[in-house]
């Protein structure tokens, strides 16, 4: 989605190379073009209503209360009989073209997304929000099942930087030969195997492809796995059985837990509020990342810059690059950005651009956005349109920034705000005494009992919406390093 119209190029140098003496001089002449830029301030309004009507129909939340329609106590982890399992994997087989089978190898790898991994399952569940809407899409394009939006929990936890040791990569871990096969090709520059879009597409052909060989889910999954010559070695060596449980004392180990794996992650996608299992806070969620087209060579830490976002969520969002170089694509390539940097990215695309390139890497550009990140504690009272004028940015932002779906604000809540130095100095400077003062008294606390075993970490996920940073920081004299059971610390109510 690239456009290109008016820019602000301020304070380029040309650097003139005259050969003396067989050496080379270097004079640095500076040069100042102004082109007038258009007021586009109604884009702005364009962009808020966006971010607004996709956040809204979203209808995602982190409100635990909301979430936790079977009123359970906060810190219970339920416990089912094997035949609740069996019951609810012959419901969830009902409604699917898989076979979703209840037995003890599938019951014992629900236990460990239940119990033992919970806390990687509310990580997967938040990475949710932003890759299951990508999964569907191409599931959907190639007439796939649905529940294949789940596979990339069992080969890569959601993880898109994920690569195994023998050298899988990406969310649906492909092997770089396979990968090149359906064009995930590899570069010193580029993975494309890393790639969230490009790789589903790759593995729905992929696993299209092993269904019509097998005309068995179960099979195409044990294919997609452990690779198709060795579960035709395992069907030779059953004697000629079709079937994956058949075959499945002759695979190897990780591919006899793969299917269960499968079934698994299906029953705890769907009943993870049975379990008390909630989302951790996502880093963006789908409807917030747009695509925008590029035309020339970009480094990350020149993105970072010019549009003051934080470089390591740039690269999360941009992971089929390897390194610090977007380089020059040879034909149409795109990055992805939230999707409030989108304007910022055209507004500054020829100087992103420019400041990107090597012959120009040691300039410095004299307009370039001073863009930091500052952390705001919502005041008594204090209304979200207040703290955006206070930051000079949109209430939308602000939202989208923090994954607000709405324009309440609670007493004492966390806020993060990109803002430019200047509008954070005064608003620093207009800070007094009775805003400290109100800002004291306004903040709630609850208070927490310290148990055997008991980690910040853990206490903190107990709590939505807290950090470790959080508590160390409303219990000043609390040792990290040495809990004490039975002392009492406040949380801060958010």
């Amino acid at each position: 989605m690239g456009n290109w119209g008016w820019h602000i190029l301020i304070g380029f140098l040309t650097a003139i190379i005259t050969p003396v003496n067989g050496q080379t001089d270097t004079t640095i002449v500076d040069t100042v073009e102004v082109i007038e830029k258009p007021d586009l301030s109604f884009v702005d309004n364009y962009d808020s209503m966006l971010v607004a009507h996709y956040r809204e129909m979203s209808h995602f939340t982190l409100d635990t209360g909301e979430l936790n329609v079977l009123n359970l106590p906060v810190d219970s982890f339920p416990r089912f009989s094997d035949d609740v399992f069996k019951l609810r994997i012959g419901q969830l087989d009902q409604q699917s073209p898989f076979s979703f089978v209840a037995n003890d190898a599938t019951i014992t790898m629900i236990k460990l997304y239940a119990y033992k991994r919970k806390r990687l399952t509310s990580k997967m569940l938040a990475y949710g929000e932003l890759y299951f809407p990508i999964f569907e899409e191409y599931l959907i394009k190639y007439d796939m099942p649905l529940e294949l939006k789940y596979l990339p929990i069992v080969e890569s936890a959601l993880n898109p930087k994920a690569k195994s040791s023998a050298g899988a990569g990406g969310l649906w871990q492909f092997m770089p030969k396979t990968g090149m096969m359906y064009d995930l090709s590899i570069t010193s520059y580029v993975d494309k195997r890393f790639d969230p879009y490009l790789a589903s597409d790759a593995a729905c052909q992929y696993l299209k492809f092993l269904h019509s060989i097998y005309d068995d889910w179960s099979m195409a999954l044990a294919a997609y796995n452990a690779g198709p010559g060795n579960v035709n070695k395992a069907i030779r060596r059953s004697g000629g059985k079709t079937t994956y449980w058949e075959i499945r004392p002759y695979l190897f180990k990780e591919t006899r837990n793969y299917v269960p794996a499968f079934t698994a992650v299906n029953y705890i996608m769907n009943y993870a509020s049975e379990h008390n299992l909630y989302p951790n806070k996502p880093i963006f969620l789908a409807l917030e990342v747009d695509t925008i087209h590029i035309c020339d060579r970009i480094e990350f830490e020149v993105l970072e810059e010019w549009l003051g976002y934080e470089i390591s969520k740039l690269k999360y969002l941009n992971p089929k690059f390897i390194s610090n170089v977007i380089p020059k694509p040879d034909s149409i390539d795109f990055i992805y950005l939230p999707n409030f940097l989108i304007g910022d990215f055209i507004m500054h695309e020829d100087s992103i651009y420019k400041y990107s390139s090597l012959e120009n890497k040691y300039l410095v550009a004299a307009n370039k956005p001073k863009k930091v990140l500052k952390t705001h504690y919502v005041k008594s009272g204090e209304s979200l349109r207040a703290i955006a004028k206070k930051y000079k940015c949109t209430e939308q932002e602000i939202k989208a920034w923090n994954l607000l779906s709405s324009s309440y604000l609670k007493s004492g809540k966390k806020l993060s705000i990109y803002s430019e130095e200047s509008a954070i100095q005064d608003a620093s400077s207009s800070a007094n005494k009775t805003d400290l003062k109100q800002e004291t008294f306004s903040v709630e606390y609850t208070y927490y009992t310290i148990r055997k075993g008991d980690t910040l970490w853990d206490i903190a996920q107990k709590y939505n919406g807290i950090s470790v940073e959080d508590i160390k920081r409303h219990n000043s004299s609390l040792n990290s390093n040495n809990l004490k059971t039975g002392t009492k610390i406040k949380i801060i109510k958010k």
